[in-house]
């Protein structure tokens, strides 16, 4: 029996001369791949006499980590490093095609075959066929050993975006290097009407913009003490107070300075400014536009609110703005108006003096008959719109692929397989920190689906047993190496709501701790910059201060995960436009719902919310299931219609 031929690096060396004398590539090209190729041998202790072997296959990525590590003590430019991965393409497809070609001459398993059935293990043919759009005779056949014709490569290419592999890394074991066109990553979204049409509308901006110490934000921040402050000197409703939140999960800017007072978040005051510059912004617009052209000068006051004549021309402007309906924003806006101008304890109404601030042909009327008749027309439209408001968006629309599916949670898992098959190999330690703290997010979210802001602020105290303050929300190991989330009830967004919601305190899933200690032990301290409890951490550094010109260092809560949460799903989950962390407690909730025995309760403890929210925000699911459950039990009578 002959012995297998072997495959040397000085083989390779070699090839790379031939090609010179035959005039296949440039001597220079050649040198600079015989450099690289130097360099790669010195980082992995290798000698031009040895056989190649997993270095140059299946642990390629954790060699070609060395040579960037070496590279980088060496102080060379990312640039260089990237050019020096490049030159050793040639090598890496050279050892493909001979062990392509040595698996065919002895009848053996070809690499691109080994491949396939690797990424495919455990995932059921059919299901991964029709999620790619691949017909399944065509996979089962690559599975079985048959080799694929140059038109499958848009196929090929599709199998690596289903399982986030290296672009061509399959395509390149199959002898292909198609200039085909990109296909997307994970399958093509479905649009999304109301993002499309939100895109649209945000291309035109009418809010009026101000600054803190005009006109406007001093009426505004009285307006803020007066909603904030436990007893007002002037009347209030029992249920018109605003609440500061309890964790301030955004920072103060010039263009958020609406939202704090005294340093401190207010929440409401978000709803209630929305409102107030896009009124006043719509009075500045031309007369062209549906606006009224009132000078900007003249629009810096709150009494805007009590002049009579603007509401209902404000309101067909913003209905046709929406695609000719009333949304909440309307209902919102007329809230507003009441609470503002209702008679004896609305805040205008006991702000005779703002009357002096409007335009002169205003001075002449009654202050409080106008507070009268605004509060009165308000109600009078929330009572004719109530019939006519629909749903700005639906908030289960950007997870329909999800929802039609019997297991959400299998889709999910296929994409922090993705995830986990992306990893950034070669590159900056922070880019690979980021990378397991996106993977550990992801997870933690189908664990444990908190609230944005609740999750931001988690901190960690790095000690084994440790809570911390009870005051904070914290991740934390118990002494049997379990690791659990305790969130105060005082932090919850529906703390006040019923007095059956308690502390948040729930286990993590055993599954996510193995990617949780890699983020906390290994990764996040390649993010930290100055001390902090913090569990997610950013590699942004923060603005620079208006007084000493310094960049902040310090670490905030990482609201923007939001947005790396929109980002990620939209790369790796199958047919998705983005979604964010709240979808991920629709998700959950779906899920629980669909699996045998799921019932309200659970999915109402799993989520800290009431049994009622959750029967109302998945009743349409449910009763969709019972129609499915209905045909199942009925389905002899049915068949003999």
């Amino acid at each position: 029996m002959h012995a297998a031929p072997r495959l040397t690096y000085k083989m390779l060396r070699e090839q790379q001369q031939r090609h010179v004398v035959t005039g296949l590539i440039k001597r220079q090209t050649a040198a600079n791949r015989l450099t690289a190729l130097n360099l790669f041998l010195r980082a992995n202790q290798l000698h031009e006499d040895d056989v190649v072997a997993s270095e140059f296959r299946t642990t390629y990525p954790q060699a070609i980590q060395k040579l960037v590590d070496n590279l980088r003590s060496e102080d060379r430019t990312d640039r260089s490093i990237s050019n020096i991965r490049s030159a050793l393409t040639c090598f890496k497809e050279a050892v493909t095609e001979f062990d392509t070609q040595l698996a065919l001459s002895e009848d053996d398993i070809p690499p691109f075959t080994k491949m396939v059935k690797s990424v495919m293990t455990d995932h059921p043919v059919k299901r991964v066929a029709k999620q790619c759009g691949i017909p399944s005779d065509m996979l089962y056949g690559w599975l079985n050993g048959k080799w694929p014709r140059i038109s499958s490569v848009k196929y090929i290419r599709r199998l690596e975006s289903f399982f986030a592999l290296e672009r061509d890394s399959l395509a390149a074991l199959a002898g292909f290097k198609g200039n085909e066109r990109d296909e997307p990553r994970v399958g093509e979204a479905h649009s999304i009407a109301y993002r499309e049409a939100l895109s649209a509308r945000n291309k035109s901006r009418y809010w009026l913009v101000t600054s803190e110490n005009s006109p406007l934000g001093l009426q505004w921040t009285e307006l803020q003490k007066y909603k904030t402050v436990a007893v007002p000197e002037l009347e209030r409703t029992s249920k018109g107070r605003w609440t500061f939140a309890p964790l301030n999960a955004v920072t103060k800017t010039e263009k958020t300075w609406w939202a704090f007072l005294g340093g401190r978040e207010i929440p409401s005051a978000r709803m209630a400014w929305a409102r107030t510059a896009s009124f006043l912004g719509w009075l500045s617009l031309p007369k062209t536009e549906g606006g009224r052209s009132v000078l900007e000068e003249q629009l810096q006051t709150l009494a805007w609110f009590v002049v009579p004549g603007l509401l209902d021309d404000y309101l067909q402007w913003m209905k046709a703005r929406a695609g000719g309906k009333h949304t909440g924003t309307t209902q919102e806006f007329l809230a507003m108006i009441r609470w503002l101008c209702r008679p004896e304890n609305g805040y205008l109404y006991q702000c005779p003096y703002l009357k002096t601030t409007l335009p002169d042909e205003y001075q002449a009327q009654d202050w409080h008959n106008m507070c009268a008749k605004q509060f009165k027309h308000a109600g009078q439209l929330t009572q004719a719109y109530q019939h006519e408001i629909a749903p700005g968006r639906d908030p289960f629309e950007p997870l329909e692929q999800l929802m039609q599916a019997l297991e959400p949670m299998e889709m999910m898992a296929d994409m922090v397989e993705r995830m986990r098959r992306d990893r950034p190999i070669g590159k900056c330690p922070k880019t690979e920190a980021v990378w397991a703290r996106d993977i550990f997010v992801v997870k933690l979210l189908l664990s444990n689906p908190m609230r944005l802001r609740n999750l931001a602020c988690l901190k960690w105290f790095g000690i084994k047993g440790s809570k911390g303050s009870s005051d904070d929300g914290v991740l934390y190991q118990r002494d049997d190496d379990s690791w659990w989330i305790h969130i105060p009830k005082r932090l919850l967004k529906n703390r006040a709501s019923t007095a059956s919601i308690r502390d948040y305190h729930a286990p993590v899933h055993p599954t996510v701790w193995r990617d949780l200690e890699r983020y906390l032990f290994k990764h996040r301290p390649v993010l930290l910059r100055e001390p902090t409890e913090l569990v997610l951490l950013t590699k942004s550094l923060g603005p620079k201060s208006e007084t000493t010109g310094d960049t902040d260092r310090s670490h905030r809560p990482y609201t923007d995960i939001g947005r790396i949460i929109f980002d990620r799903t939209r790369r790796y989950l199958w047919k998705s436009d983005g979604i964010g962390p709240h979808a991920f407690r629709h998700i959950v909730a779906t899920s629980i719902l669909k699996a045998d025995g799921g019932d309200i309760k659970t999915a109402a403890m799993v989520l800290n919310d009431k049994e009622t929210t959750v029967e109302k925000h998945y009743s349409g699911l449910r009763s969709a299931d019972g129609s499915e459950r209905m045909a199942v039990l009925l389905d002899k009578s049915f068949a003999r219609m």
